[in-house]
């Protein structure tokens, strides 16, 4: 039976430009209906509900929209997302803006539950609330129609985005890594949420690189999952403050740290993982193939291991099975560093990143670390330790 299509949902960037849409029209005219219609990057219009209306005569009024992700398992679907619109008249608004001459008049910034950007290397400014280009382009656009719709083509407006949660589901999200305080982003570069997009898994990678090489970091550690990041924490001693986790894109990730001029990497990882890049194999998930005891078992005949032996490995069902097996044969280390070097070889050779490996499994631990990991690792616990001292430095001239 053919599976049912996933469907699409909003983005948090759409629903704060309705939310802020519905807000200034309530504001300018009193009128409360739903949905609205609002203006998508790529051309066509969305229908949202709002959920919510609120006012106080001649000064503000908030609207909101529960967000709907579709099928997508964002932490945010079915959060509210709220705007409010007041007039600002002639004065400054007195805090951090988001304007467009494109939209003379307008102002957006962030309230309870929208994330402050406190690190470089963003798309917001340190010190601005976290509501990304597309987002807030949406939201100005929406709020000086609406304006304009009403009979206030002449009004300073400020617009308030707020998510009420949004402090609570900050801590399922990247916002901690990238240094976003206090709650979530207003995101969405095409206005809709599409079901576990691939687009949107590498750029949440790339964004956590570059906010590291914004640091003024050249040298990082990087692992596909929680085990290797843990593994990175509790056996090496290494801060997170330098690591980013790459998932399955292995290739995509260093082809990255290339491009954000990332001089050196600690990767560490599962064997069961990394064996497939000993082999060439870029990305890891399932879909682009196995190939994981071919692999592994070739490494064990370069090692040294008869090839009779050597086939054994092909009929094992995973990399742990092969791994004791490989521990009998008293070739297991040597196995190990041949699979190690050739990932180290694979990921210069194609990204020209200097690389070292460290490969583990559960039972085990430690399998193997090429030969300059060790040292990378001291480099990658000093570099962590003089971005604490540059952070304390900067917040004791801050406080003073």
């Amino acid at each position: 039976m053919e599976k049912n299509k996933l469907r699409s949902g909003y983005t948090t960037g759409t629903c704060a430009a309705a939310a802020a849409w519905a807000a200034v029209r309530l504001l300018c005219s009193g009128t409360k209906e739903s949905p609205v219609s609002v203006l998508l990057p790529g051309g066509r219009r969305a229908a949202i509900q709002v959920v919510h209306f609120t006012a106080e005569k001649g000064g503000w009024a908030m609207c909101s929209v529960k967000k709907d992700a579709g099928d997508d398992p964002d932490v945010t679907n079915g959060t509210l997302i709220c705007a409010k619109a007041c007039l600002a008249g002639q004065e400054d608004p007195g805090q951090p803006c988001y304007t467009s001459d494109r939209y003379p008049g307008v102002y957006v910034t962030g309230g309870e539950g929208v994330g402050i950007v406190t690190k470089k290397g963003l798309s917001c400014p340190v010190g601005h609330y976290a509501i990304n280009p597309v987002p807030r382009e949406m939201i100005l656009e929406a709020a000086f129609e609406a304006r304009c719709r009403y009979g206030r083509p002449d009004e300073r407006i400020i617009i308030e985005i707020s998510i009420p949660e949004g402090k609570e589901l900050a801590g399922r999200t990247f916002n901690p890594v990238l240094g976003i305080t206090g709650g979530i982003s207003v995101l969405g570069t095409t206005g809709i949420v599409n079901p576990m997009s691939e687009n949107a898994l590498l750029e949440t990678i790339r964004l956590d690189i570059r906010v590291r090489a914004s640091e003024g970091r050249r040298i990082l550690a990087a692992a596909p999952g929680n085990y290797g990041e843990r593994f990175l924490r509790e056996e090496f001693g290494l801060d997170m403050s330098s690591f980013v986790k790459c998932s399955n894109y292995i290739g995509d990730t260093f082809r990255m740290m290339k491009e954000e001029k990332i001089d050196r990497v600690l990767l560490a990882g599962h064997l069961g993982k990394l064996i497939k890049v000993a082999g060439g194999v870029m990305n890891t998930h399932s879909k682009y193939g196995d190939r994981r005891m071919e692999i592994l078992a070739d490494c064990a005949r370069k090692a040294g291991l008869g090839p009779e032996a050597a086939d054994r490995l092909h009929g094992m069902n995973t990399t742990d099975e092969a791994a004791e097996f490989l521990e009998r044969e008293g070739c297991l280390r040597a196995v190990m560093d041949e699979a190690a070097g050739r990932v180290k070889k694979n990921l210069e050779d194609g990204f020209a990143v200097k690389t070292e490996v460290v490969l583990f499994n559960q039972e085990k631990g430690l399998l193997a670390a090429t030969e300059g990991a060790a040292e990378l690792t001291v480099l990658l616990k000093a570099a962590a330790c003089e971005q604490s001292a540059v952070i304390i430095k900067d917040r004791a001239l801050k406080d003073r």
